[in-house]
């Protein structure tokens, strides 16, 4: 895979990541009193980062950047 393919592959897997924990501290840590859509916004926050990395891996097999390969 060329890097430049698997630098923004790395970086949108490490903020989803970043995201699913986030959503987990808040679905802990919040009592209810304080903003109750905290945990929505962090798991659509990962939902989105979730669609762009599928778009950049379809865009990377429609250039020929990423090939597949049989195991």
């Amino acid at each position: 895979m060329d890097l430049m393919i698997k630098i923004p592959v790395i970086l949108v897997l490490v903020f989803i990541v970043l995201s699913l924990f986030q959503g987990m501290y808040y679905l802990a840590k919040d009592d209810g009193e304080q903003d109750r859509t905290r945990v929505v916004r962090a798991l659509t926050v990962r939902i989105v980062l979730s669609l762009l990395l599928f778009s950049i891996l379809l865009v990377g097999y429609w250039l020929g950047i990423l090939q597949p390969h049989g195991l």
